[in-house]
């Protein structure tokens, strides 16, 4: 005992002389995270993938499909009320449908009890994404009508994801005239909102658009990047519109180097957006009516940003195998374990009482 003492007094001297080496970051917080298991839906064979989850006014949702023999997929999707027993979604596809049978649903938004999702599946003579977007009804995922060009077309980049609000649903993506939405009332039909000024390229800027919020009063505050032509540097890009055809531009600060928002939630009143800043990642925030501010840096920005959830006042961000969590609206960030076998992009959601993760076709639940 006299030896523990006497290293413990050494130590001591050592921190109040200023020359001890600076304290070891804390150890990541270790979850009791317990697997749930996902049931096959009705009549397919494979395994199973699982791309994104949410919690909608109370139930969850994990969203994917099934993965099958020589490459065949097929769309599918799981509910529950507790996060703990789950049941398989049915599916509905248009009389005739070709692509969407095949889809692999990849983001799943919900305004209030109302769920949409967005699926899709390679196809055509250069194996484009042939899109496909789904809503709740009647306890099934009906596949949506809309024209080849709504999604496609020789102007297509991509379709990123779907979020719900007060006023229906908004899809974010890019077209090759830069940051395109898509908006809808119900999901019964979405319009494309491309070229817009404001939010699209213009004559010095090339825009792009990664996802998107219910802005408070109404009305979508939508989040990318904003990089001159000719230019591996980007900005922030925060763009508003109360009414999905004129869009005005939020200042947001940041450092020169590559910036861009990726994922944003509303957690209260405040607005945190997170993506790459520089070779970390950062936390950008919107104290209500206050203007835009930058947060705290974390992890490093090289696989970027896939997921980012609120749970009890607290955010979590999954960027590649890793899961980050702040308690301070992002001002600093720890890591915090991730259920073994989860894969690299796994997809986070979360409720007052649970945190849930979902990747490679397995998913978790840690409760409170």
């Amino acid at each position: 005992m006299a030896t523990v003492r006497g290293i413990a007094a050494v130590a001591s001297v050592l921190v109040l002389a200023g020359c001890s080496a600076p304290p070891a970051p804390p150890p990541p917080d270790r979850p009791a995270w317990t697997e749930v298991t996902l049931p096959m839906p009705t009549g397919t064979l494979g395994r199973l993938a699982v791309l994104d989850a949410a919690n909608c006014a109370g139930r969850w949702y994990i969203v994917g499909g099934v993965l099958g023999a020589g490459g065949a997929t097929r769309p599918a999707a799981w509910t529950s009320t507790d996060a703990r027993t789950w049941q398989s979604v049915p599916f509905a596809p248009l009389p005739g449908s070709y692509y969407g049978p095949q889809d692999l649903v990849s983001s799943v938004g919900c305004a209030g009890d109302r769920v949409a999702m967005i699926g899709a599946k390679p196809g055509g003579a250069h194996g484009n994404p042939r899109i496909s977007t789904w809503r709740l009804a009647g306890g099934r995922m009906a596949e949506v009508s809309a024209p080849f060009e709504t999604y496609g077309g020789d102007r297509a980049v991509n379709v990123a994801h779907v979020v719900g609000g007060p006023d229906g649903f908004l899809i974010t993506g890019n077209r090759t005239s830069g940051a395109a939405v898509w908006l809808s009332g119900d999901g019964t039909g979405f319009r494309i909102v491309e070229d817009a000024p404001g939010l699209a390229d213009d004559t010095t800027q090339r825009t792009v658009a990664r996802d998107a919020v219910p802005a408070p009063g109404g009305g979508w505050l939508i989040v990318g990047g904003s990089a001159p032509k000719d230019s591996a540097d980007e900005e922030p890009a925060v763009w508003r519109t109360t009414d999905g055809s004129r869009f005005t531009r939020d200042p947001v600060p940041f450092r020169p180097g590559y910036n861009e928002l990726q994922r944003v939630v509303r957690l209260g009143g405040d607005i945190i957006a997170v993506g790459p800043r520089g070779t970390q990642l950062g936390a950008w925030r919107k104290p209500g009516a206050a203007s835009w501010r930058a947060a705290g840096s974390f992890g490093s920005s090289s696989g970027g940003v896939q997921s980012l959830a609120v749970a009890e006042r607290r955010l979590i961000a999954a960027t590649g195998p890793t899961l980050w969590i702040s308690q301070d609206l992002g001002h600093t960030w720890r890591p915090w374990e991730s259920p073994s076998g989860a894969g690299p992009t796994p997809a986070v959601a979360g409720d007052p009482h649970a945190v849930l993760v979902a990747g490679a076709g397995r998913a978790w639940v840690a409760h409170r």
